[in-house]
This record gives C-alpha cells, sequence and structure tokens, in this order.
C-alpha cells in the first residue's frame, strides 16, 4: 500500500495520492458494478420475450437477478472501502493540522481566533475527506452508468448514442451551474459558522469582563447580526436545493418519454417493440439511471464543497510555524548550570524585539527578569518554553546541549507558570495534577495535590471550594479570581516537581500578606534548591535573587545583584523608585549582599 506525505502546496494531489492502488481499486470495483447493472436488463429482455413465445426463460431470469444483485454487492464494498479510506485521510488530515499546532508558534493558531482553528478541525478535515468516501463513490457510481446507458441504448435497441447522451449532458451541464450556486452557499456556511464560534468562543471565555463593562449587549448584537446573515444563506441554500431536487426528479420522467418516443419512431408502423424490450428500455431508463440522476447535482455539490475545504486547508497549513532555532547545537555548556542560553534574538516583521540576550541560572539559584511594560520580558520568557521563533546561539539544559526550547528533554525538564493561569475545565485535583483522572488515579494523587495547594497558599477551608479537591472548576476559571488562578497555577508547578522553574510574573494577582507568605514559604523555601527564572514586578523578591536581569527595549541594560545594580545603574534606580515606595527601597541597604533586608 502507497503511502505519501501531505503536502499543503496541492493537498487534493496528495490526498489522490495516499494509497493510490486502494484509490484506483474503489473505482474498479465501481465500474464492474456498473456493467453488471447495465447487462441486468439485456437479460431481463430475453427473459420477457422467451416467456411470452413459449421458449424457456428460467436461465436468463437467473442471469437478471444474478447480475442485479451482483452490481448491488461490488457497489457495497466500494463504498465500505472508500469509507475507510476516508477515515484513513481524515485521520492524516487532522495528524497533520494539529502537528502543525504542536510544532511551534504561528501555524493555524498564530492568525485568527481559536474558533476558526476549531471550525477547521470539526468542518475542513472531514469535508476535505468527504472528496474520498462520498465524492469518489457518488462520482463513480454515477459517471459509469451515465456513460454506459447510452452506449447500451444504441446497441441493445440501435438508439443513436448522441439522442440519450446529449440529454444527459445538456442535464449535467445545467445540475453543474446549480450546484456551483449550491456550493457556494455552502462555503459560504463554513465561513460564516467559523467565525460565529470564533465570537461565540470569545464572548463566553469574557463573559465575566464584559458583563463588568457592560459590553454584554454590544457582542450579542455582533453574533446576531452574524446569525441573521447565516439563516439568510440557509434559506438560500435550502431553496436551491429544492430546485435541484426537481430538475432530477424530472428528469428520468423525461428520459423515458424520449426514449420511447425515439424508439417507436425508428421502428416504424409493423415494426413495434417488443414487451422484453420496452421493459429493458424502462429499466435501463427508470431503474439504472435512476439513482445516478437523482445523485447528479448532489454529487457536483459535494465534490465542489469538499474542493473548498481542501482549499480552506491549503491556506491554513501554508500559514508558516515560527520554530526556534538554534545556531551551534553542539556547544560545550558550562558545569553548574540548570539553564544557559547564549545569544538569544527575535524578529517580527524585520523589527528586532529581543536583542542577543544571554541568560544563565545556576543550580538552585533565583534569578530575576524585571523592567518596564514592554521591554520584553514575557517575551524572553516565551521565547525560552518555544512559544515564538526566536533564533538561539545556543542552548544548553541541565549541563547539556539542547536543540532548543522544543528539545522533548527540555519540554518534560521545566515546569512554567504563566501571568495569566492557566485552568482547565475539570477538578480541582486535574487542575493542580495537570491530567484528567479516573477511578483509583483520584486517590493516588490526593495527598500530592493537598501539600502543593498548602504549599501555594491555596487552603480548601479559605477558598470557595465547597467539594474540596472534587470541585468543578468552569472553563478557564471564570469562577475563580485572579489571584486563585494564579496560585492553582503554582500548585501546579510544585506538584510538577521539575528542575527548572520558569515563572511569568505569577505574584502580580495576590495580595502583600499572601505575597509575602508566597516568596518565603514557596519560592524561597519549598524550591530554595531549585532553578528559578523570574519575571516579576514585584520588588520585594529582588533582594534574594542571585542575579536580576533589567531590560530595555529588548535588551540587557544591566545585570548583578540587586544591590549592586541599586549602586551601578541609574536607570535601574529610577525603575525601582518608579515601581515601589521608599521603604521597600531602604529594605536592601547599600553595601549589602544579595539576601540582605527583608523583602
Amino acid at each position: 500500500m502507497e503511502s505519501h506525505p501531505l503536502s499543503a502546496a496541492n493537498l487534493l494531489r496528495s490526498l489522490l495520492r495516499e494509497r493510490a492502488r486502494w484509490r484506483i481499486l474503489v473505482l474498479g470495483i465501481s465500474f464492474v458494478a456498473a456493467v453488471l447493472g447495465i447487462f441486468a436488463p439485456y437479460a431481463q429482455k430475453h427473459f420477457a420475450d422467451n416467456l411470452l413465445s413459449g421458449k424457456s426463460a428460467t436461465s436468463w431470469i437467473w442471469a437478471a437477478f444474478s447480475l442485479t444483485l451482483g452490481a448491488q454487492a461490488l457497489f457495497q464494498i466500494s463504498v465500505w472501502l472508500a469509507s475507510r479510506e476516508a477515515l484513513v485521510s481524515q485521520k492524516a488530515l487532522g495528524d497533520e493540522a494539529y502537528g502543525r499546532i504542536l510544532a511551534g508558534p504561528g501555524g493555524l493558531t498564530g492568525r485568527g481566533p481559536a474558533g476558526a482553528a476549531v471550525s477547521l478541525f470539526a468542518v475542513d478535515v472531514p469535508g476535505a475527506a468527504a472528496i474520498l468516501d462520498q465524492a469518489m463513490v457518488m462520482a463513480s457510481s454515477m459517471i459509469f452508468p451515465v456513460v454506459l446507458a447510452p452506449l447500451a441504448l444504441h446497441y441493445f435497441f440501435a438508439i443513436p448514442w448522441w439522442a440519450c447522451g446529449s440529454v444527459l449532458f445538456t442535464l449535467g451541464l445545467f445540475n453543474y451551474l446549480l450546484a456551483r450556486r449550491q456550493s457556494r452557499f455552502f462555503y459560504n456556511f463554513k465561513e460564516l459558522a467559523a467565525e460565529r464560534t470564533g465570537l461565540v468562543s470569545e464572548w463566553v471565555s469574557n463573559i465575566r469582563t464584559l458583563r463588568i463593562l457592560s459590553w454584554i449587549e454590544a457582542a450579542e448584537r455582533r453574533i446576531f447580526r452574524l446569525r441573521r446573515r447565516e439563516t439568510k444563506n440557509r434559506k438560500a441554500m435550502v431553496t436551491n436545493g429544492q430546485l435541484m431536487n426537481s430538475v432530477a426528479t424530472s428528469a428520468t420522467f423525461a428520459l423515458n418519454v424520449l426514449a420511447v418516443l425515439l424508439l417507436l419512431r425508428m421502428r416504424g408502423p409493423g415494426a413495434e417493440p417488443t414487451p422484453g424490450e420496452l421493459l429493458s428500455l424502462l429499466w435501463i431508463l427508470g431503474v439504472f439511471l435512476a439513482k445516478p440522476l437523482r445523485q447528479l447535482p448532489w454529487t457536483f455539490v459535494i465534490t465542489l464543497d469538499s474542493l473548498s475545504s481542501v482549499r480552506r486547508l491549503e491556506a491554513a497549513l501554508a500559514i508558516p510555524v515560527e520554530r526556534p532555532r538554534v545556531r551551534q547545537p553542539n556547544f560545550a555548556p558550562a558545569p553548574g548550570l540548570s539553564l544557559e542560553v547564549r545569544g538569544l534574538s527575535l524578529d517580527s516583521g524585520g523589527r528586532p524585539l529581543l536583542k542577543g540576550i544571554d541568560i544563565s541560572v545556576p543550580n538552585g539559584a533565583l534569578v530575576a527578569i524585571v523592567g518596564e511594560v514592554g521591554s520584553g520580558k514575557s517575551l524572553l520568557l516565551q521565547s525560552l518554553i518555544g512559544a515564538t521563533g526566536a533564533e538561539f546561539e545556543s542552548f544548553a539544559f541541565l549541563g547539556q546541549a539542547a536543540t532548543g526550547p522544543l528539545d522533548p528533554r527540555v519540554r518534560a525538564g521545566f515546569a512554567f507558570v504563566p501571568q495569566e493561569g492557566f485552568i482547565m475545565s475539570a477538578s480541582l485535583r486535574e487542575n493542580v495534577a495537570f491530567r484528567y483522572l479516573r477511578g483509583p488515579e483520584k486517590n493516588a494523587v490526593d495527598a500530592r495535590a493537598l501539600r502543593s495547594l498548602e504549599a501555594a497558599e491555596f487552603h480548601l477551608s479559605a477558598e470557595r471550594v465547597n467539594d474540596g479537591l472534587d470541585t468543578e472548576i468552569g472553563e478557564r476559571g471564570v469562577n475563580l479570581s485572579g489571584g486563585q488562578r494564579q496560585r492553582i497555577a503554582l500548585a501546579r508547578a510544585h506538584f510538577a516537581d521539575a528542575p527548572l522553574l520558569l515563572l511569568d510574573d505569577p505574584l502580580s494577582a495576590v495580595d502583600v500578606d499572601t505575597e509575602k507568605k508566597l516568596i518565603h514559604g514557596l519560592l524561597n523555601g519549598a524550591w530554595k534548591d531549585r532553578a528559578r527564572l523570574l519575571v516579576t514586578h514585584r520588588m520585594a523578591v529582588l533582594p534574594l535573587c542571585e542575579e536580576v536581569i533589567f531590560l530595555e527595549n529588548g535588551l540587557v541594560a544591566a545585570r548583578g545583584t540587586y544591590d549592586d545594580l541599586l549602586k551601578t545603574s541609574a536607570p535601574f534606580r529610577d525603575f525601582v523608585r518608579r515601581e515601589v515606595s521608599a521603604p521597600i527601597l531602604e529594605a536592601a541597604p547599600l553595601g549589602e549582599g544579595p539576601h540582605a533586608g527583608n523583602p
């Protein structure tokens, strides 16, 4: 069996080439089914004529029965095989699209709302695969009979093949034009549905903020306007579909009348067709061609609609993925470092965002990254976890060179706490363990989950969690405060027990008292022996850091201990004065070590 990688440049060709032998087999079986079907009325003709003339007709009726049964059996086999092939291609398409999401930033999730990407998986992946399980089977079961019928009428009854053929061609052209119109309605339906899915997803995710800002009605009006456009498009689609059905239904009757008139005219008086010939003629036109003619418009529609899904997927898969790059993957890292990054740079549209940044985090050290809003702090941390297309001179993790932040060894070795703590729609237990748990698995993690929550100052007795670890948390934590989401994210990092912690301003939403407890009990307590890289706006933690990296416009403007920077860097002193009050500045008197003073 052949298998070819799917190509975004020509997705249709890739779909058809994949497992080509099986696809050709489906067409071959459909052709044989059509041939058997066209010979069944020939056997019926001889059966009727022999029966009326008193001759033996048993063999002919058995021949007609066998040919009809064989045609139906082969057709069902072709349907089953095509469905199997469609599932194979659907999986390949889904894997390709999903792989693009996992491959790095950008790609499918880099443009437009998340709902649009969901629509690609829900609508366009099965829609593109329909070119195999629906369009291919319907087309073969329609095209072969439509081609064979005029030839059979010519050889069985001497009716000119072009007479029936021209009628079928005209009918096909008219149905094609209707189908093109219908496919445009289908395409609009998919576009509008994808847009609505994105809007509704955005609305649900931000409903609390929208309610606070009194934007609920404005958001709803936008969704309703889009819904009205969908309804208008659907009405036009149904009307056009009914017209297609009417034309297809009437075609069989018109062909029957036309063929009988042609046969009578050609034979002339005294040479009327036999009952067997009339039976065979009406069987070919009224039975053999009935289903293909009813399928004719919808075959065009499904094929065109499937091609539109292929085009949408091609466009989506063609969006470039911005993978991180390491120029020197095999350098010799320095000993004693959990993370060593050299020459980290990031451009966007030709504009440099991060420029030549070096970071070293010793084992068990706390390193802070600070700077004004927009200086590149969070962008730097996102680059270190592989969420941007940053370029590195070299990248080492736990004393070994790595191929970059997406290296599986690196991905499995750090815990990340984002500023907006990620919460999934699951129980509190599952949010801490960060996996879905069933049956005995739940009890197995309870003790660890409770310890992690306590370490993150999330005490079940003081929080709004009536069912303890079984408390169900809504999607994205809509029923939690920002501080609760951050503390659950900190508990998750504690539960992960990773050697390197990447923390993106994880204390920004907690109050001052909780901040002090987290700094002493977790950040500089339970995690004291872990390597920690912390982006923060909270100056209270800086005196505890072995190194503070001060960023300005994507560049390292200064680095050193908190006390050294206060003495040597005027921009850093100005930054601290703007961020904190005088009493906190006095917490680390000049000339004392990094662990002096109380945050």
